[in-house]
């Protein structure tokens, strides 16, 4: 990880596999409405990929949260794993 990301005592990194990403848009829009969620630090996503992965305080918010998102926007988080 860069100098950037590195992770602040309390921070924990996410790997959401999602279907139904269509295209880069639906990364985007992923991507998007995770970041402005409070205790998401940073965000990405890739249709090729078919995953995000997120940058979060434990304490702010939990995983469970995370993937209720993507899925009330229409898509499905289908496993859930610490980022290596």
């Amino acid at each position: 990880m860069a100098s950037g990301d590195e992770l602040e005592p309390s921070m924990k990194h996410v790997t959401l596999k999602i279907e139904g990403m269509h295209c880069t848009g639906c990364a985007s829009r992923i991507r998007a409405l995770l970041e402005r969620t409070d205790g998401v630090k940073k965000a990405s996503a890739s249709f090729d990929a078919g995953e995000a992965q997120v940058l979060y305080d434990p304490e702010l918010i939990a995983e469970e949260k995370m993937a209720a998102i993507v899925e009330n926007a229409g898509y499905r988080v289908t496993e859930r794993r610490p980022a290596s």
